[in-house]
């Protein structure tokens, strides 16, 4: 099953964090506080890994929809 876009992902996370109200669309600022917030995190993860692939390209592939960031499956052993 494929996973919800990020976009109502963060609504309900704000909802439950008390920042909207059901039904309430994710406002501009809470959207561009997030978009902060993973950015943050995104630097943090570029330490991990190697330069070409690292938690941190994961975290931007996520967050804004980038395929090409996403990692590679690995094997099955």
């Amino acid at each position: 099953m494929p996973e919800p876009p990020v976009e109502e992902e963060l609504a309900e996370m704000a909802r439950r964090a008390g920042e909207l109200a059901d039904g309430e669309p994710l406002r501009p600022t809470l959207l561009l506080f997030a978009d902060m917030v993973s950015g943050r995190c995104a630097q943090i993860g570029d330490q991990y890994g190697d330069w070409d692939r690292n938690a941190g390209d994961h975290i931007r592939a996520v967050m804004h929809g980038i395929p090409g960031l996403m990692p590679t499956p690995r094997a099955s052993d």
